[in-house]
Formats: structure tokens, sequence, C-alpha cells
């Protein structure tokens, strides 16, 4: 009988494999055997290359051309028409369930793992206006009050070679703070934290930290909410901290429950008040709350914190760029100890144009997001697919690409001051496009959350601050050519700085 069976798998897995090599609708598309043969040749490069895979797409394109066959099911384009053609087709192409579901296993209700179409529409119906430019121009006051925290941390704290700090973990607490006041009303206070040492930043560190385990094996999540907590960290005691913010997040989702007054009496409109109180829908659920926090609190934190601190390193390398912000911002902010609105730093072209390059090379999400065509799909880059083929392009070959954005390696504003950018604004896509759009930008020459944070954290971190690059042999070169596809951006190296007094 076992034989029997170990003959019938053999026979079983032959037949699949001759028919995903020389008879599957994608076989005549070019790329490795392997990744035409099984979806575990992604996940070698994820989790044993440690987030290699858009380095290994990359040695791909230039070996077999545009368009490679990256999974058994699964093509990757390399031209700007291709991206656009997937990401704004809108509900013609869905997001791939499989990914999405195993991407979001740890928040299964939250709008990360929404792959049904009207599912997302609602959700997102209930937060449009929340990022709206009236609702985020009554957070500017409290954007200002944490960046004042920030720069007063870091003439206090860190202001020699002997005192300095690493500007990814000091823009981060900025990032989270802000969006954890914006979602509960009740900011996080990361900044206040010794050595800005917090739960919340490891627990999100965590979540990165085992995301590509998460993805291909994502019964581990379902393990872990199954099991006694007290067994889940003698495993894995690494989820403690994560479990940690959630529980922290729980209560503040049940404090609002049991008094939605808090909301109504806070000083500026939040995450929750437009969740708890749905105009036309349903309540989403307590577990729905929970996960959507998870989610939003991940994404406003990384996204803006990244860029932050792309920008500025950049700005203090470069001493021509750092010079020509600080002339347009000393010309136009002329007293540094009175505040400068959003709305005033938003019409500075070389701020703006800085800004743009920043977001160019910080990108969002790096790893490339499947759609799987529908019945009723346009051609993608030209080729009409079969129904249920997954397609997919990262962003890098889009904001990377030579064709729009010459010498592309290069981090070079300048580029948004000539005439004419309307090429390289419809190739600027740090946020996705279309319909899934992150709601923190909405669109990229529309005012927004993500924009209004970035216009105030620059103006105010060159203008009213002197910081110093301390070079070492663990300081990055180049962000652009360091990358690591952790879903977002991720560096072997980073560089710190001291505020000069």
């Amino acid at each position: 009988m076992y034989l029997l069976f170990l003959y019938v798998t053999l026979f079983s897995l032959s037949a699949l494999a001759l028919y995903r090599l020389f008879f599957h609708p994608l076989c005549r598309y070019p790329g490795p055997i392997l990744a035409a043969l099984t979806g575990w040749y992604e996940a070698y490069y994820d989790i044993v290359k440690r987030g290699g895979l858009v380095v290994e797409i990359e040695r791909l394109h230039k070996l077999h051309g545009p368009v490679i066959r990256i999974g058994p099911n699964t093509l990757h384009f390399n031209y700007r028409q291709a991206y656009h053609d997937i990401y704004t087709y809108g509900s013609t192409l869905v997001k791939d369930q499989e990914f999405y579901s195993s991407m979001g296993a740890h928040v299964p209700q939250g709008s990360l793992s929404f792959c049904d179409p009207e599912a997302a529409k609602q959700r997102r119906g209930l937060l449009q206006p929340l990022f709206s430019r009236r609702a985020v121009m009554s957070l500017e006051y409290t954007i200002q009050q944490k960046i004042d925290q920030l720069l007063a941390m870091l003439n206090d704290n860190y202001n020699s070679s002997s005192k300095t700090v690493s500007m990814a973990v000091a823009y981060r607490a900025l990032s989270t703070d802000i969006i954890t006041s914006y979602c509960f009303a009740e900011s996080s206070n990361i900044l206040e934290s010794p050595g800005l040492s917090h739960p919340i930043l490891r627990g999100v560190e965590g979540i990165l930290n085992k995301l590509w385990f998460q993805r291909h094996f994502p019964f581990s999540m379902t393990f872990v909410s199954i099991v006694p907590q007290t067994l889940v960290l003698w495993l894995l005691p690494e989820f403690e901290v994560y479990l940690d913010m959630k529980a922290k997040f729980k209560r503040q989702i049940d404090s609002f429950i049991n008094n939605p007054e808090a909301l109504s009496i806070a000083e500026h409109e939040t995450v929750f008040y437009h969740l708890l109180e749905p105009k036309g829908q349903e309540r989403p659920s307590q577990a729905s709350l929970l996960d959507e926090a998870v989610v939003v609190v991940g994404a406003g934190s990384d996204t803006v914190g990244n860029a932050c601190n792309i920008g500025t390193f950049y700005a203090l390398k470069y001493p021509s760029i750092r010079q020509k912000l600080k002339e347009e911002l000393e010309e136009f902010w002329v007293d540094k100890d009175l505040p400068m609105s959003y709305t005033a730093l938003e019409k500075l072209p070389y701020l703006t144009a800085f800004i743009k390059e920043v977001l160019r090379f910080s990108m969002g999400v790096v790893h490339p997001l499947p759609r799987v065509v529908g019945p009723s799909t346009p051609k993608i880059g030209g080729l009409k697919l079969p129904s249920g083929t997954v397609v997919e392009m990262s962003i890098v070959f889009l904001h990377m690409n030579p064709d729009v954005f010459p010498d592309p390696y290069t981090f070079n504003p300048d580029r948004w001051l000539v005439e004419d950018t309307n090429q390289m604004m419809l190739d600027l896509a740090p946020f996705s496009k279309g319909p899934r759009i992150c709601l923190g930008l909405k669109y990229i020459s529309h005012p927004c959350l993500a924009w209004c944070e970035l216009y105030l954290i620059f103006g105010n971190i060159i203008r009213r601050l002197d910081l110093k690059l301390l070079v070492t042999e663990e300081t990055i070169d180049n962000f652009a050519s360091d990358c690591r596809d952790y879903l977002v951006p991720r560096w072997e190296k980073e560089y710190r700085v001291f505020a000069q007094q």
C-alpha cells in the first residue's frame, strides 16, 4: 500500500512538472526552470537569501528581457506601461488571495488582507474622510508638537560625536508617535522613552523580521493564536513585544467602545472616530478594529520614517543639496523660532523637488505586489494573458527606470526642477497607484498626511538644526543600491548623527 502511494505521488508530481514546463499557458515566457516548477523558488530568496528576491529579479530581467516567469503561474514585468496596466485597472484585476492572506496572517481582519474589491472599498470609505486636506490640516499642530519634541531631544541628548543617534530609529519613533496620536488621540510617546527603546518599535521590528517566514508558512500565525500564550512565548520569546503591543491597542479600542464620547472631544479627528461611528455601514468587529490598528500604525510609521531617514542622509552627505535647502528656507522662514505652516512650506520649489526625489528613493513597498488577471482584464503591457494569471512589478523598476529618470541611482533633486515633469510624476508611485493607493497619500499631486509630515519634518530639521553625519565603516553609502526586500526596504547598514551646538 505504501509503495503504491509512493508511485502515485511520484507520478502526480512528474505529471505536474511536465505540465508546468511544457503545457502551461505561461510556458513560453522565459525564466528559471525551478521558478516554473514551484513557488518555493520565491521562498528561497525571501528567507534563505534574506530579502534577496528583487535583486534576483533584476538579474533575471537582464538575462531574459522585460517579461519573466518567476512562479508557476506568475509573470514579472520590467516596463512602465505594464506597471500602470497592472495597478490602475481596478476591479478587473484583484489582489492575489494567497499572497495577501499569508502576508496579513497576523491581521486577518485588517484592510491589508482584503482581496474583495467591494470589502476594500467599504473600509476605504470609512477612512477616506480622515485623509482629506481638511482633516490633515487639523492635525498639523499635533505633528509640529512632535517635531519640536524630536528637535529638543536631539539637541539635549545627542549633541557630540560621542553622543550620536540612529536617524532610522529617531524617525520611526517620530512617525509612530504621530500615527498613534492620529489613531487613538493618545500618542505612544516613544520620543520620551530613554534611548528611544520602546515596545512598539520592537514590535514593528519583530513583525518585519518574521515577515517572510509568515508569508511562506502562514499557519505559524494560526499556531500563535490558538495555543496558550505561555507556550508561544516559551517557543518564540520575540513574540512577547508584539503581543504586548496588540494588547495595548486592544485596551485603547475597548475604552473607546465603552466611552465613545472620548473620541468626540479629542483635539483632532482620529482613525477610530470614523471606524467606531461609521456612516451608512455596520461598525467593524472588535477583532477587525484591532487588526486595522496594527495595519495603520505599521504602515504609517514605516513609510514616512523611511523617507525621512533617506532624505536626511542625502542632505547631510551632499553639502550642495543641504545648502540649497537652507538658503531657500532661510529666505522664506526668517525667524526659525516661529513655526512655519505646511501650506507655506509646500510652495517652496527646491524643498518640493527634494521631497519628490526622496520619495523616488524611499519607494514604499519594494516587493512585487501580485494581481490576478480577470476575464475582462485588458492587455497587460501589450499582452493578452489568460484569466487567473498572476502579474506583478516591483516599484524598483519604475523608480529606477533610466528612460524616465536619467542616472537613476544618483540622488538629484534638480531633476524635478525642469519645465516638464509630467512623465516623471506619472511614474512616481511610492504608495502604489490606482484604487489601492495608500490612503495617506491618495494622489501624488494632492496634499495629504504623508506630504504634510514630510514638509514639516524636513523643513524643521534643516532650518532649525545643524546635524552632523558621523562617518564610520558601518555607515551606509547609498540607500538605492543597498536595499533588501522585506516587503518594505531594509538595509544592512545605517548612519548616525549628532546636533552641533
